[in-house]
């Protein structure tokens, strides 16, 4: 790995679940299958017309879970081969969605794949993206250039938590073979930290818990008031007991 780049996924090592999701849930028949074999993710399909819309559906190859921080980055890149000339290709990330809208989540952008045996880096710059697309066809409504509020927003950048490859709006066969997807461009500090181990708690799998600082103020804070409490305890119970025989108390017998 190079100093300036940070994987997110590598289907020899895959970290994340993919899996494939198509247009018959709004009634369409296009269809295509996710698989990882021989360290390559490959999505195979077709996009085909949805019928009540007169127009060409869409497929998706989706990864879901945590990834590495990208905010230091400025290019996302997809190492692959295609054995199907294809153009509609896109890809997106993130579950943000503009305002106004419903069903386009993330922030997409267009990609070509040659054709060939050889793996070819495809090279995509963050500012080719944008949130705003038509969910229907799947093309920018108002790119990130001309609005930049439409552009990758930082938090996002930091965990992606979704990564889709897309056939789109565009009819034919699609074999995508991917080897690997990673951010370039980056600066600063990069790392690739490994997964946290995860551990059940109240039924919801959750990564490790680390303590933080403000857990452990609240624990320092217990500790300091009980002191307190403690101390003060003490104090009334040796003034109850003076207090007893000056008296002549026996508190057994009160």
């Amino acid at each position: 790995m190079k100093s300036n780049e940070i994987i997110l996924e590598d289907f020899a090592n895959p970290a994340h679940s993919w899996n494939a999701l198509n247009d018959p849930v709004m009634g369409g028949q296009s269809s295509s299958t996710v698989s990882i074999k021989g360290g390559l993710g490959i999505f195979d399909g077709e996009v085909v017309d949805v019928s009540f819309l007169k127009a060409p559906g869409f497929i998706t190859m989706r990864g879901e879970g945590d990834y590495a921080d990208v905010s230091s980055c400025d290019t996302f890149r997809l190492t692959a081969r295609a054995s199907e000339p294809y153009e509609g290709y896109r890809i997106s990330f993130g579950r943000r969605t503009a305002p106004g809208t419903r069903f386009a989540r993330g922030f997409k952008a267009n990609f070509l794949s040659p054709v060939g045996t050889d793996m070819v880096d495809i090279d995509i710059p963050f500012k080719d993206f944008t949130i705003s697309w038509d969910g229907k066809t799947g093309d920018p409504i108002e790119t990130c250039q001309e609005n930049n509020t439409n552009c990758p927003d930082v938090d996002t950048l930091k965990n992606m938590k979704t990564i889709s490859i897309w056939g789109e709006g565009v009819d034919g066969k699609i074999k995508l073979e991917i080897d690997s997807i990673k951010a370039v461009g980056c600066t600063g500090k990069v790392s690739n930290p490994a997964p946290a181990p995860f551990t059940t708690i109240g039924g919801d799998s959750q990564g490790s818990a680390t303590l933080s600082p403000l857990f452990l103020f609240g624990v320092a804070s217990a500790a300091f008031f009980g002191a307190i409490m403690k101390g003060l305890f003490t104090s009334i119970s040796h003034n109850y007991s003076s207090v007893n025989k000056s008296n002549n108390i026996n508190p057994a017998a009160v």
